[in-house]
């Protein structure tokens, strides 16, 4: 048996001369055939595309933009001016915006004992805020909602008559109640008068004497001082239509309400 000599230094003992034959026969089947000119361009890998500034400031550009979006807010420190200048929650606001919200009432209980002559001072009381404005009046005539009765013009305030001392009522939100309760108590001098404001289950009670807020209190240690008809009015247990009609203190003449202090008589 003959041994093969070994292949010489630095070639590859696999090479038995059939890769020339390989290379022969490609050759041949090439022949005749013209290959298109490519670009080399046109198989290189696209880059990955790279959302603009505009569109990660304005939060476009798919799921890229939104993370932009989400890492800026997040990273955004919040300062205390941004606290200080945020609008406050309106409360009335928001409940006259709110057709089915319940309506405010508004009750200010006080100890005079006829109801013609608190809306006589009423009356007056509007009288002294107009001549302190420079605006004449007449002793014939009637004042607005707001100098009567101390509350905005566009509401109408009644007085009525109870048992344990003449009321004031009306729908007023609470910052136009306490308002109100304010100018009623300058009215009567050095009497205290007791506000009690209600919108749906929520009732409070503040004490005001000549003008001045004084304590807030416990409706239910003041309610036990009023008319049984006024508590059940202040609970929701009845409406204020049970009092009767009452008096518009904007509707009462100069002359009439001096004449209704003057007396001081007639419960109404």
């Amino acid at each position: 048996m003959t041994v093969p000599p070994p292949p010489p230094p630095g070639s590859d003992p696999r090479d038995d001369g059939s890769a020339d034959d390989i290379d022969a026969e490609f050759a041949r089947m090439m022949e005749g055939f013209d290959a298109p000119d490519l670009d080399a361009s046109a198989f290189d890998e696209p880059a990955p595309e790279q959302p603009g500034a505009d569109g990660a400031a304005r939060g476009e550009g798919g799921a890229d933009g939104a993370a932009a979006d989400g890492a800026s807010l997040a990273d955004r420190e919040v300062t205390i001016e941004d606290i200080l200048s945020a609008p406050a929650f309106d409360a009335d606001a928001a409940a006259a915006s709110d057709a089915d919200a319940p309506r405010p009432i508004a009750l200010i209980a006080t100890s005079v004992a006829s109801a013609k002559a608190l809306a006589g001072a009423l009356r007056l009381a509007g009288d002294a805020r107009r001549a302190d404005r420079g605006t004449p009046t007449d002793a014939s005539s009637t004042a607005s909602g707001a100098d009567a009765a101390g509350a905005p013009g566009e509401a109408t305030l009644r007085v009525h008559g109870t048992d344990a001392g003449a009321v004031v009522i009306a729908a007023l939100d609470e910052a136009d109640a306490h308002a109100a309760a304010a100018r009623v108590s300058t009215a009567l001098a050095k009497l205290g008068v007791v506000l009690f404001w209600r919108r749906g289950d929520r009732m409070t009670a503040t004490r005001y004497r000549a003008g001045e807020r004084g304590d807030d209190v416990s409706p239910a240690l003041v309610l036990g001082g009023v008319d049984p008809r006024v508590e059940q009015i202040m609970i929701g247990a009845a409406d204020a239509d049970e009092l009767g009609e009452g008096i518009d203190p904007s509707s009462v003449s100069r002359m009439q309400a001096l004449r209704w202090l003057a007396t001081g008589r007639g419960r109404g």
